[in-house]
């Protein structure tokens, strides 16, 4: 028999912050970030993918903690 908690002894769920962006601008600022990590990376050719995968993860992360990159004029 499980044991039910109280409403009052519930934790309330945090919900993350939601960013909205144009797919657009989204697009623009991975392809920015993969283009300097790119070049960081002196250009080798090759790595485009992981690139471009990295640099989605960095921007998704940042619209979701509601964080805006440098270049970002929302």
């Amino acid at each position: 028999m499980a044991v039910q908690m109280q409403a009052s002894a519930r934790k309330p769920m945090k919900k993350a912050p939601v960013s909205f962006i144009e797919p657009e601008r989204r697009c623009m600022l991975i392809a920015e970030a993969a283009y300097f990590r790119a070049e960081h990376r002196g250009f080798e050719p090759g790595h485009e993918l992981d690139d471009w995968l990295a640099a989605e993860s960095d921007i998704d992360g940042m619209l979701g903690r509601a964080e805006c990159p440098v270049a970002c004029s929302v």
